[in-house]
């Protein structure tokens, strides 16, 4: 008869620790990285495109939490977008208007210049007013499942902005004027100025570095919130119910509530983002929150690899700058190998000529529709899966095999004694 006992493997051990080393590394030049950026390269409009990319990092984020953790397939995102937007611009613009009042100091004023809370209060605020709806949502229609449950999603999406394009002034229900309606709200306050020793930040001027640096701040707050988040009971179920919800249940796991903590925290992150975009635009409306942001926000996600979190803010980076950057230098290319051609022979001609008359910028939703399509064609699992992930849809790797090899202790069979 044999007895199994269990004695540290070194070489098992190396191996862990020298991931992990060099995982720290990889992260520290990340960080150091994107910390010079804007320094290396103080270009307006390269760090224009990396604010916006910060956003949609942000709003990626968010909707890992609903989809890759809990397993809740959410297409109406970008709705809690334009509600954080919307708390930032109606409690720090001059849209409510205060006559016969006024109060003034450091974190609320209002009299006839409107409402201006604090731009840091507003941050909880309207990640607490997100959150707030998603929980008002989620508790009545979390309880289906599956293509139901994005389909109902799909539609709160949709009757957001409908909402607040007739909640603005002479709406049929005879109310004052709450959104603005059509017409969009300006003015929108800036973050304060800060002064830290001999460091000098404006929101005001021409330069966007303060704006970059405050997009990196809430990054990194999100990803330690997030992170910490996954690995805490909570965390692990929301894991549970979405490999196996029967089984979760029966290990007591409350499913309603566990479902509606993912769906509300996944919104307060997109108020979190709604404040950082509203505040560097200084106005919006709501043509700005159509069902795309929703549908390429969802596409950020899968294709960095849904429950990672490097992989989604990979994936948002990548949408960001093909949005922004990418399509108009490849529409040029066209543009150019068009101009060509044309004075080429009737059928090369006719191509040119169609060539130098495409226009990718109207072809959004095509283009995220065909990347999304090959993804999850060619590699299901995302650009940078997660464990879980990697190991559901291609546990024949090597990779995955020594993720599942990682442990720290390797098992021996030894004669028992006598």
């Amino acid at each position: 008869m044999a007895r199994s006992i269990t004695i540290p493997g070194r070489s098992s051990l190396g191996a862990v620790l020298g991931r992990q080393s060099t995982s720290r590394v990889a992260i520290t030049a990340v960080v150091l990285a994107v910390i010079l950026y804007p320094f290396v390269d103080p270009s307006t409009g390269d760090i224009d495109v990396a604010v916006y990319a910060f956003v949609n990092v942000l709003l990626a984020l968010g909707l890992n939490v609903v989809v890759g953790y809990a397993g809740l397939l959410d297409l109406g995102y970008g709705a809690f977008f334009a509600i954080g937007a919307y708390s930032l611009a109606m409690l720090a613009s001059a849209h409510f208007a205060v006559n016969g009042h006024s109060v003034s100091n450091p974190l609320l004023s209002f009299g006839p210049n409107g409402i201006h809370v604090a731009f840091f209060l507003m941050i909880p605020i309207a990640a607490l007013v997100a959150a707030s709806f998603g929980v008002l949502f989620g508790a009545p229609t979390l309880r289906l499942r599956g293509d139901y449950l994005a389909i109902v999603t799909l539609g709160f999406g949709e009757i957001v902005p409908k909402a607040i394009a007739n909640l603005g002034p002479d709406n049929s229900f005879g109310w004052p004027d709450i959104t603005g309606g059509v017409n969009r709200i300006t003015g929108i306050d800036s973050p304060p100025d800060l002064h830290v020793g001999a460091l000098h930040a404006s929101f005001q001027g021409s330069d966007l570095r303060p704006w970059y640096f405050l997009g990196f701040f809430f990054i990194v707050l999100t990803v330690i919130i997030i992170s910490s988040l996954r690995r805490s009971r909570l965390g692990r179920a929301w894991s549970a119910i979405r490999e196996d919800e029967i089984a979760a249940a029966h290990m007591g796991v409350n499913i309603t509530r566990t479902r509606l903590l993912a769906f509300g925290l996944g919104a307060a992150f997109s108020g979190f983002a709604g404040v950082l975009e509203a505040s560097r635009i200084g106005s919006i409306d709501y043509t700005q929150f159509s069902f795309d942001i929703s549908i390429r926000i969802l596409v950020m996600v899968i294709l960095g690899g849904m429950g990672s979190i490097p992989g989604v803010m990979l994936g948002a980076i990548i949408i960001s700058y093909l949005d922004l950057t990418w399509l108009q230098d490849i529409n040029n290319g066209l543009h150019q190998l068009g101009v060509q051609l044309h004075a080429g022979p009737s059928v090369v001609g006719d191509f040119g000529t169609w060539l130098a008359n495409v226009n990718l910028a109207s072809a959004h939703p095509l283009i995220f529709g065909l990347i999304l399509l090959l993804i999850m064609l060619l590699r299901p699992q995302g650009l940078w899966p997660s464990k879980t992930r990697a190991r559901e849809l291609r546990p024949e790797t090597a990779r995955v095999l020594a993720e599942e090899n990682q442990d720290l202790y390797a098992t021996r069979s030894e004669p028992a004694d006598g």
